[in-house]
């Protein structure tokens, strides 16, 4: 069942312009950063196919948030969601897959960081682009027969006038719960299982390689790798968590959340979707010197004029 509605609570016109380019700059931030990062990705060399293979499905899950950002600009500046019922389950399955990946992604990140710190010389064997594109094919089409399933049962979607953004609507409790523990507590608690066991094991190799004065880089570019991604998940958990906190709560004390806490806790989920980027070229230097590089040569081209000068 479809609610779409309009700004019924009439915010006055400087609010709706503030809030139109507030949400047209996240968009053009998560656009422009995780195309940059799918970029940079195939670039770099450091990093192993398993591991590109799902920084990029992060990265194209975020792009598509990025998108669908856009759209709901365009509902924000007219006060109204333009385009249609349809227009809006579409939107809504979108966001759903595109949070589906996102978490599906992260915890394949992190188990691929376990698998390479506790199982070196299996890794480049067991964690294969082509199984990590299988899986994640696989974990598509589940997602996606989920939303087709919940359609047919009757799971409403609705338009947030606040937020302009279209989204899943329930007042279950139980849905709510299930919600908040699938899709925030169970991952985040599976991903901190993940990293304390690798943060043990490596400090483990870092103490016996100190005892043997040895130095790994290996050891080195994983540890990287491993603050990387785990700034990545901690980042995740802080945005996802407070939003569907809200909804539970919203259920169990059959209480209303004010229009800027929807807002505000609605667009700090979609905002996860741009920090990444800047996360990847924060810990590794070899991915901060590639955008750079890119970014230059974007420039230069832009910079470059596509009418020749005449001679006289």
């Amino acid at each position: 069942m479809a609610d779409v509605q309009t700004d019924s609570f009439g915010l006055p016109p400087f609010l709706i312009a503030l809030r139109t380019c507030f949400i047209v700059t996240v968009a053009t931030l998560i656009i422009a950063g995780n195309s940059l990062s799918i970029a940079v990705t195939r670039r770099v060399t450091n990093l192993a196919d398993s591991t590109k293979v799902l920084m990029m499905t992060l990265a194209a899950s975020d792009l598509l948030i990025g998108v669908l950002a856009l759209f709901s600009s365009v509902a924000s500046a007219l006060g109204r969601w333009p385009f249609s019922t349809i227009g809006c389950a579409v939107a809504s399955d979108c966001v759903n897959i595109a949070i589906s990946m996102t978490i599906f992604s992260l915890i394949g990140l992190n188990v691929d960081r376990y698998i390479a710190v506790t199982r070196p010389y299996e890794f480049p064997v067991w964690c294969t682009a082509r199984r990590v594109i299988t899986l994640e094919v696989i974990l598509l089409s589940v997602t996606t027969s989920s939303l087709i399933v919940a359609h047919v049962t009757g799971v409403s979607f609705k338009y947030y006038p606040a937020s302009a953004l279209c989204f899943f609507g329930s007042s279950s409790d139980a849905v709510n719960m299930v919600a908040l523990v699938v899709f925030d507590l169970l991952p985040t608690l599976a991903m901190t299982c993940i990293y304390s066991r690798i943060i043990r094991i490596s400090r483990q190799h870092e103490l016996r390689n100190a005892r043997n004065n040895q130095t790994e880089g290996n050891n080195v570019r994983d540890n990287k790798a491993l603050k990387a991604f785990l700034m990545v998940t901690l980042t995740f958990a802080a945005c996802y968590t407070p939003f569907n906190l809200m909804r539970t709560v919203e259920g169990l004390a059959n209480w209303t959340s004010p229009h800027w806490l929807e807002f505000l806790t609605m667009w700090l989920t979609a905002a996860n979707s741009g920090f990444n980027v800047f996360i990847y070229c924060l810990f590794n230097e070899a991915y901060r010197q590639t955008a750079k590089k890119i970014i230059h040569q974007r420039l230069q081209c832009c910079m470059k004029s596509p009418v020749e000068p005449l001679n006289i």
